[in-house]
C-alpha cells in the first residue's frame, strides 16, 4: 500500500483529528485514512450527481411550457392556508 507524509498540518488540524481519533477508537494514521477516503467517496459522489442533472437538462424542460411555477404554487397554497387560518382565529 503506499505511503502518503503530510507536512505543515497546523496544530488545530491535528487536535481535531486526534479527537476524532479518539472517539472513534482509532489511531490517529487510520482517522486520517477514513477522513481522505470519505472526502474522496463524496468527491465522487458530487461527480455522479452533477453529471445526472447534466443529463436531465440535456432531456429539456422537465414540465410543459404551460406548467405553473413551482414558486407560484406554493405561494397560493400558503396564501390559501393563511386566509384559512385568519378566518378561524376572527370570527365575529
Amino acid at each position: 500500500m503506499p505511503t502518503l507524509n503530510i507536512r505543515n498540518v497546523p496544530a488545530g488540524v491535528v487536535a481535531g483529528l486526534k479527537r476524532r481519533a479518539a472517539t472513534n477508537g482509532r489511531s490517529l494514521n487510520a482517522e486520517v485514512v477514513s477522513a481522505l477516503a470519505s472526502s474522496v467517496e463524496d468527491d465522487r459522489r458530487r461527480g455522479r450527481v452533477a453529471k445526472r442533472l447534466d443529463e436531465l437538462r440535456a432531456r429539456g424542460p422537465l414540465l410543459p411550457d404551460d406548467a405553473p411555477r413551482p414558486e407560484d404554487v406554493i405561494r397560493e397554497a400558503r396564501d390559501a392556508r393563511a386566509q384559512e387560518i385568519e378566518s378561524r382565529t376572527h370570527r365575529p
